[in-house]
C-alpha cells in the first residue's frame, strides 16, 4: 500500500491529455432501444439510481420516493413491480445504485427527509410469504453526523455497509460512515468528517480496492481512506483535479484488474463538458489520463456525464450524458474502446430525444450491462408528457440492444 505522503503527490505533468483523445464517431451504431417501463405518476416516477441486480437477472431501482423491480417474464419482457414506498426520503442525487445483500435485502440512502430532514439510511426486505416487501431504517442522520446522502453504499466481507454524505458531521462537509449488523440493529460510527480543505464533501459512493481502502470522489479530488491498526481510518488525497482532468464527479468510480480507477467528471475538459478519466497507482503517487472529453451545446457530442462508466468483458467502457447527442439535446449512450497506440474511440450507440420524448431522455446514471451484451439504464425526463408537463414526463427504463 502506497504511503499517504505518497498519494498526495499530484503527477500533472503525466496527465494524457491531448495525446489520448478519443476519435469522435459521429453516427450511432446500429442498435435498437426498447422502453422497458414508462413512469406515469410522480409519486413513483423520477428514477434517480442506477440499476442493479441480484442472481435470479431482477433488477432494481429507486425513485424519488420508491423503490422498484424489474423480472424477466415468459414472453421475452419485463414486469414492473413497486416494491415499497420510502416515507418522507428523497435520493434524488444523480450516480448511485441500491445496495444488495446475499439475502436479497436492498439498501440505500436519502438526500433527505427523516427525523430531522437530513435524511437516512433504508432496508427494504422481501416478504417471507406474501408480496409485501418491508421498509426499515436503520439509521436516521442527525446532520451532526451527516447529511445529504443518496450516494451507493459498499458492502465488506463482514456485512459492514459503508457511504458517504455531502453534507452534515461535525465540520459540515460531509462524512464517510460504517454501519455495523448486530442483534439489536446496525451500529453507527463516523470513520472521518471532511474539512474544508478536503474538499466539498463526498459526492460519489465508496469502492474498495484489493487492500481494503476505501476510494471516492469530491467536488475537487480523489480521496482514499485506509484503516489503521487501532480502527480508525487516515484520509488523503489520491488526486486532485484540474480544469484539464475535468472535476465534480457524481458517477462512482471502478477498478480494472490492474488497480486504476476510472470515473466521470460532469464539468471541464476541452470543450468544458466533462471528461471520462482513468487515474493510474505508481510508486510516486496517481496519474491521470482523459480517455475522452466530451463536447458542448454546440456539438453532436454529449456533454455533463454524471453516471458511472461499466466495463465489459473486452475492456470497453460504456456510460451515459445528461446532454448533448445534436439538435434534440437529450443525452447520448457512448462505448469507449482502447485502440493499440494508447489512445480511446468514442462511438455513439444512441442519442436520446428531446423533452417529451416517449423513448425517454436526460440518462443521469451508470448503465448495466448483461451476459448478453445488452445495456440497461433509466433517463430522469420523458416517456408519458402528461406525467409532469416542465420536463416532458417522470422518466423511462431501457433497454439497448445492439
Amino acid at each position: 500500500m502506497l504511503s499517504p505522503k505518497l498519494k498526495t503527490v499530484l503527477t500533472l505533468a503525466a496527465i494524457s491529455v491531448a495525446s489520448n483523445l478519443a476519435v469522435l464517431n459521429p453516427a450511432s451504431a446500429q442498435v435498437t432501444e426498447h422502453v422497458l417501463h414508462t413512469f406515469t405518476s410522480q409519486p413513483t416516477g423520477f428514477p434517480s439510481s442506477s440499476l442493479t441486480s441480484d442472481s435470479s437477472g431482477n433488477l432494481y431501482g429507486l425513485t424519488a420516493g420508491s423503490v422498484y423491480e424489474l423480472t424477466p417474464n415468459s414472453s421475452g419482457g419485463w414486469t414492473y413491480h413497486l416494491l415499497a414506498f420510502v416515507p418522507g426520503g428523497r435520493g434524488d442525487f444523480a450516480g448511485g445504485k441500491l445496495a444488495i445483500d446475499a439475502a436479497g435485502n436492498l439498501y440505500g440512502s436519502t438526500w433527505q427527509g427523516g427525523s430531522s430532514g437530513c435524511g437516512f439510511v433504508f432496508e427494504v426486505s422481501p416478504p417471507s410469504s406474501g408480496t409485501v416487501w418491508t421498509v426499515n431504517d436503520i439509521h436516521q442522520f442527525s446532520c451532526t453526523d451527516g447529511a445529504a446522502a443518496g450516494f451507493t453504499m459498499a458492502f465488506d466481507a463482514a456485512g459492514n455497509l459503508y457511504g458517504g454524505t455531502h453534507n452534515g458531521g461535525p465540520n459540515d462537509y460531509g462524512v464517510v460512515f460504517k454501519l455495523t449488523p448486530g442483534a439489536e440493529g446496525w451500529t453507527y460510527a463516523m470513520l472521518h468528517a471532511f474539512t474544508n480543505a478536503e474538499g466539498n464533501g463526498p459526492q460519489t459512493g465508496l469502492v474498495f480496492d484489493k487492500n481494503g481502502n476505501l476510494f471516492g470522489g469530491n467536488e475537487s479530488d480523489v480521496y482514499e481512506l485506509s484503516p489503521n491498526s487501532d480502527g480508525t481510518w487516515t484520509e488523503s488525497a489520491a488526486f486532485a483535479f484540474t480544469d484539464a482532468t475535468g472535476f465534480n464527479p457524481f458517477g462512482d468510480l471502478i477498478f480494472d484488474a490492474a488497480g486504476n480507477l476510472y470515473g466521470t467528471n460532469q464539468a471541464g475538459g476541452l470543450s468544458h463538458g466533462g471528461t471520462a478519466f482513468m487515474l493510474s497507482p505508481s510508486a510516486a503517487g496517481w496519474t491521470a489520463t482523459v480517455l475522452h472529453s466530451f463536447g458542448s451545446a454546440n456539438d453532436n457530442d454529449g456533454y455533463y456525464p454524471e453516471g458511472a462508466l461499466t466495463f465489459d468483458s473486452a475492456g470497453n467502457l460504456y456510460g451515459t450524458t445528461t446532454g448533448g447527442g445534436g439538435t434534440n439535446d437529450g443525452g447520448i449512450i457512448y462505448e469507449l474502446s482502447p485502440v493499440a497506440s494508447g489512445a480511446w474511440t468514442e462511438t455513439i450507440l444512441h442519442r436520446f430525444g428531446a423533452s417529451g420524448s416517449p423513448g425517454g431522455t436526460v440518462p443521469q446514471n451508470a448503465l448495466y450491462l448483461d451476459a448478453s451484451g445488452n445495456l440497461y439504464g433509466v433517463t430522469a425526463a420523458g416517456g408519458d408528457p402528461a406525467c409532469y408537463t416542465p420536463a416532458g414526463g417522470c422518466g423511462t427504463i431501457f433497454k439497448i440492444v445492439r
